[in-house]
């Protein structure tokens, strides 16, 4: 089966993907497709999960363009290392299980990294994990089935330099030889990593934790101690929720007693630790005898008379919202209708204060004749006239010599010379005065 252009378009129809937009792609499935190639993905820029397991794919190479892949599962292939894995910056989770890998040195300083399962490869000492302990996010690592032998390697993963320890809640590492070379392996790699909760096939409880660090600090004397403290302490539980419970039951029939002393009448309830609905049901059933197929179907059809009436109330909500939005939309559409009215009205109004301030110039303007626009001309005549004799005519001063020619006297007598002459005639033409 070869990735060409074609057979990737009809995976993706398949697989309910965009054929004709491959870009829109985030999940390709081409497991078990007897791939020897990654090749034609240059344009499945937005893949983010790709499945490729049973295929026969020896190298990365076709997929480190990939920037936004997350998850890679590429497991019973070919590989022999996982060279490039690294520029796969936004890698979260590496499946490479049931291959032929004898180093993880691909993935020396990938800063996403937090899901490797690298189970039944040839890893087989601690420089083919080296790389590990510079991926900070690595907090689930399955190494079992491998060819690691050296009792180092158990102490590379434990060691506090590597910081392994402290990140890593599950470890999976069964099947190595290295297990049997170390001195009890459980309890050795559970009192070292404090962050671990998931050991091979079996959780790590608090129980387990505590056990295994006092066979840490003392052998198996400590550890007989410490279990024996840890009995005592469960004891000691047990004993406290026995004496609360006990306590809570004094208070309850202490309450009663009170009540009943009091005159109050304390009836059972048997439906008082249940859910309001399945009360309801519950009282349907003990208390009307309706049959349990009658409230089967009443419950699949929500025909209960709680759930009829909560429909009714919801459906006269819903009605009396709408005359409300209704009678809002009738008000505002009164609103406006008025406004418009005023409006007009107002415009009506101001039209005809225009027309009565037209007639009355009209009229004015009709009632003044020649004669009288004569009058109020000649009356404007005398007033700039009587201003003009009211003016003072400057005196020269000792040290201000007239002009040469010209003497103030004459000056005067010329302009009441000029006065004289208009008085004498003291109606021009109206054509004068208009122009």
């Amino acid at each position: 089966w070869a990735m060409t252009p074609a057979s990737l378009r009809k995976v993706c129809v398949e697989n309910d993907g965009y054929a004709h937009a491959p870009e829109l792609n985030d999940v390709l499935h081409l497991h078990r497709k007897g791939i020897a190639e990654i090749e034609n993905l240059e344009p499945y820029v937005g893949l983010k999960t790709i499945y490729l397991e049973s295929n026969s794919v020896d190298t990365l190479e076709g997929l480190l363009h990939l920037s936004l892949l997350r998850c890679l599962y590429m497991a019973k292939n070919a590989l022999t290392d996982v060279e490039g894995a690294v520029r796969l910056k936004a890698l979260v989770t590496l499946d490479i299980s049931e291959n032929h890998v004898d180093s993880l040195e691909g993935l020396r300083g990938h800063q996403a990294l937090a899901t490797l399962v690298a189970a039944g490869n040839r890893l087989a000492d601690v420089d083919a994990i080296d790389a590990l302990q510079t991926c900070p996010s690595l907090t689930s690592l399955d190494l079992s089935d491998n060819k690691l032998r050296d009792a180092n390697v158990v102490e590379f993963l434990t060691s506090q330099d590597a910081q392994l320890a402290n990140r890593l809640a599950l470890l999976k590492f069964r099947g190595n030889p290295a297990v049997g070379e170390t001195k009890s392996y459980r309890k050795t790699v559970v009192s070292r990593m404090r962050s671990l909760n998931y050991l091979d096939d079996a959780p790590v409880f608090p129980k387990d934790r505590r056990l295994a660090k006092a066979w840490a600090r003392g052998g198996v004397e400590e550890e007989r101690e410490e279990r024996r403290r840890i009995f005592e302490d469960e004891q000691a539980h047990r004993e406290r929720q026995q004496k609360n419970f006990e306590e809570m039951v004094s208070n309850a029939k202490r309450d009663a007693a009170a009540r009943e002393k009091a005159g109050e009448v304390n009836e059972p309830n048997p439906y008082r630790f249940m859910s309001d609905s399945a009360a309801a049901e519950a009282r349907l059933m003990m208390e009307e005898n309706v049959p349990e197929w009658r409230i089967e179907e009443m419950r699949a059809q929500e025909t209960f008379p709680w759930q009829v009436q909560a429909r009714r109330e919801a459906e006269e909500r819903e009605a009396a919202a709408k005359a409300e939005a209704e009678a809002k939309a009738k008000r505002a559409e009164a609103e406006e209708q008025a406004r418009a009215k005023a409006a007009r009205a107002e415009a009506e109004e101001e039209a005809e204060r225009d027309a009565e301030r037209a007639r009355v110039a009209s009229a004015i303007s009709a009632s003044i004749t020649d004669e009288t626009l004569e009058q109020m001309v000649a009356e404007q005549v005398r007033e700039s006239l009587s201003l003009s004799r009211s003016v003072p005519v400057a005196v020269p001063m000792a040290d201000d010599g007239p002009t040469p020619g010209i003497h103030v006297a004459a000056v005067a007598e010329e302009e009441e010379t000029q006065i004289s002459t208009s008085v004498g005639n003291p109606f021009p033409p109206l054509d004068a005065f208009a122009a």
